[in-house]
């Protein structure tokens, strides 16, 4: 192979690498762009802010409390739950992710679970997924509150994209559940959208393609 054979080829070869550099820079900025667009956060469900307490349930080890929420067609991360306590819990309290059991629309099993706040006291108590906890698109949850707590229910109803006005109460530490709906337990659901790129985003990657190709090719030619 002759000298400027091995020239050209090393030149194409650099060429091709600032290309493809070029590229990868512009679809990544056209993604955090898209994310960036789409993060706001959301409240999915909400019986708190519109309503009072209309009465409580205690939970304990084997009689647990659960409210349902759903989402819509979106994908989320959970951030946090928001339960309204009526007094201070006794003992440990536990605040778990459960999936829907499709037969009776009642809980079904354990997805995941949540750390309490700092201080445990009566009225509006924080818990955030102990690990990350993703939503799927049009999917029914559970949030069961268990061992210890009294949560407030309300006769109003629920707001949101998730709204349900479905709870239910567990006996023998949730193997037998009996549901209603009206009068949910008084709760609040925070997530944040999954961000999805847009079609927009995928055109300026798909740009930032072309002109990467375009500046290779006129580096060749000059070289």
């Amino acid at each position: 192979m002759s000298t400027a054979t091995q020239t050209i080829r090393k030149i194409a070869g650099q060429s091709l690498c600032q290309a493809f550099l070029i590229w990868r820079v512009a679809i990544a900025a056209a993604v955090l762009v898209g994310q960036a667009a789409s993060a706001a956060p959301v409240v999915l469900y909400d019986s708190i802010t519109t309503n009072t307490a209309d009465g409580s349930n205690t939970a304990d080890v084997t009689n647990w409390l659960a409210d349902q929420f759903v989402t819509d067609a979106e994908t989320y991360d959970l951030t946090s739950v928001v339960l309204k306590l009526a007094n201070t819990p006794l003992g440990s309290i536990e605040v778990d992710l459960y999936s829907n059991n499709p037969v009776g629309n009642v809980p079904g099993s354990v997805i995941g679970g949540f750390s309490n706040p700092g201080s445990l006291a009566a009225g509006d108590l924080t818990f955030t997924p102990a690990i990350p906890q993703q939503l799927l698109p049009n999917t029914s949850y559970w949030v069961v509150l268990k061992n210890s707590g009294t949560w407030n229910y309300t006769n109003g109803s629920a707001t949101g994209p998730g709204a349900s006005q479905r709870w239910a109460d567990g006996s023998n530490s949730g193997a037998i559940w009996s549901a209603s709906t009206g009068g949910p337990y008084l709760m609040t659901v925070n997530a944040t959208p999954v961000a999805v790129p847009e079609p927009s985003t995928w055109a300026m990657g798909l740009a930032g393609l072309g002109f990467a190709g375009v500046t290779a090719l006129r580096k060749r030619r000059r070289g």
